[in-house]
């Protein structure tokens, strides 16, 4: 369960995507990604995208057949069936602030007899609850880090993985020339990087943000295509409406080099 402690940030954002799932669940979204999708040619549909960004972070991550996979921020488990399907790994355990994705993900793995190879647990990213010290091969973070509050999961990230176990993230944060304009939680490039070093050896951060900006201008097209003819609460459109806000301020921030966007390696 996700902390009684948990800040009210915390609880807003995880309120945030149980009503994306909810609408999610009632549109023709075929496959449910909730990111902005790693471009190649430009001629891609926008969830082939979405799944090249995940096959990204798969690639870099190295699974072989014995890892224990963590997936924080996992979204509606998408993902994790994508993993599955392309990789060989023993296990998956996915955390989650927003119950209705986790209760979402976990009947879709029974449904699909894949109970016990996924589990999803509702649970912060900063504390990881039931994983013991020294315990999983791999952490990924898939455009979700800027949510956490980056030292509590850097540290536990680094105590629940084994030694020359990794955390792979596709991350988004603030250019080291906007130190001034930087939210804490999303934070500047050196700064992210001096709090993960305490606990990690960078390996690889290889920017991508020629590929993930196209995407970012597409998920507002995305948006305003299907909200007017989507069945959807109040409170549903409210949601969406300012991730189509926040996705402009994304693209255009790309675009600038305002923000990063980056794949990043870790190594304990």
């Amino acid at each position: 369960m996700v902390s009684q402690y948990a800040s009210e940030r915390t609880t807003r954002i995880a309120r945030q995507y149980d009503l994306f799932q909810a609408s999610l669940e009632t549109t023709e979204k075929q496959r449910k990604y909730l990111n902005y999708g790693y471009t190649i040619t430009g001629d891609e549909s926008y969830e082939q995208r979405q799944e090249q960004l995940c096959m990204e972070v798969f690639r870099a991550a190295e699974l072989t057949r014995d890892h224990v996979v963590v997936d924080v921020g996992f979204g509606s488990g998408e993902q994790d069936f994508l993993l599955v399907r392309t990789c060989e790994f023993a296990r998956l355990i996915g955390y989650n602030i927003a119950e209705t994705q986790v209760r979402y993900a976990s009947a879709r793995a029974a449904h699909e007899g894949l109970a016990g190879k996924l589990e999803f647990r509702a649970g912060e990213a900063e504390a990881l609850p039931g994983l013991a010290p020294a315990s999983v091969d791999r952490v990924m973070a898939i455009e979700c880090a800027f949510y956490f509050d980056r030292p509590r999961f850097y540290e536990r990230a680094a105590e629940v993985l084994k030694p020359g176990g990794r955390l792979v993230l596709a991350d988004i944060c603030f250019s080291d020339a906007c130190t001034w304009l930087a939210r804490p939680r999303v934070g500047t490039a050196s700064g992210n990087r001096r709090e993960w070093e305490k606990f990690f050896h960078t390996r690889s951060i290889r920017p991508i943000h020629q590929h993930t900006r196209p995407g970012a201008q597409m998920t507002v097209t995305q948006i305003f295509k299907t909200m007017p003819r989507a069945t959807l609460t109040f409170a549903q459109r409210v949601e969406w409406l300012k991730m189509a806000i926040a996705s402009q301020i994304v693209a255009l921030g790309l675009r600038t080099r305002l923000l990063h966007y980056d794949l990043i390696v870790l190594e304990r």
